[in-house]
């Protein structure tokens, strides 16, 4: 079974292929691919991007998160980690559907003795409850570029919802790999009490901010 998280979510590639429009010529498909910017939602299709199972590049997929500490500090944890699938339905990207899971186990603070007392029973109890997922239930489009994807969230055996902000960065033929492939950011919010993690709040604070960056290569 693959392995997944939020929400991470990922899916801001659905959410821009759908306000594709056809270029007025071939040489202006041809102008555009030579000057891609995140913007370019016009030529998506036009590139390659088709339907299909894409898989996320593990060696470029980071998803990160950051607290205040007292207000001394802001840390800022990861999981190394990951895996993700995203069946894209490229015509009809509200159909397509995405899934995450992290090795909890995997969590990154930086600090060996800081990750041994994460893992423990005190906070993620990762011996009994190893893997955090994600499943994505929506998909809202508000530009080209941006939208939202919404799933549930599961984190120690307790499931929330979960909505992230997505910003679609590029979809074209991957330079190296020779594979249609997505580039994706989301960023969330969520609480960790929801998840029984709400020791030491408010001082360290309930609210927990995401980050998730992404690249994605179409299954050959």
């Amino acid at each position: 079974m693959k392995k997944t998280f939020v929400n991470f979510v990922l899916g801001a590639a659905l959410l821009g292929l759908t306000a594709c429009s056809k270029t007025s010529s071939a040489q202006e498909t041809v102008k555009n691919q030579a000057n891609e910017t995140p913007a370019m939602g016009a030529v998506y299709k036009a590139v390659g991007v088709p339907s299909g199972t894409y898989t996320m590049d593990k060696t470029h997929g980071y998803v990160t998160f950051s607290y205040s500490h007292f207000g001394f500090s802001n840390p800022q944890l990861r999981f190394r980690d990951i895996d993700a699938v995203l069946d894209l339905d490229a015509d009809k990207p509200e159909s397509s559907n995405l899934t995450v899971m992290i090795d909890a186990k995997s969590i990154d603070s930086g600090v060996d003795v800081f990750d041994e007392h994460l893992n423990s029973s005190d906070w993620f109890d990762t011996a009994k409850y190893g893997e955090i997922s994600f499943k994505s239930t929506s998909f809202t489009r508000a530009s080209a570029t941006t939208g939202s994807i919404a799933g549930d969230l599961t984190i120690m055996g307790i499931t929330k919802p979960l909505t992230l902000d997505v910003t679609l960065l590029v979809a074209k033929p991957h330079p190296f790999k020779k594979v249609p492939a997505l580039g994706i950011e989301a960023r969330g919010m969520l609480k960790r009490s929801d998840f029984g993690l709400g020791k030491y709040a408010p001082g360290v604070s309930d609210q927990v901010d995401l980050f998730i960056s992404a690249e994605f290569l179409k299954d050959k």
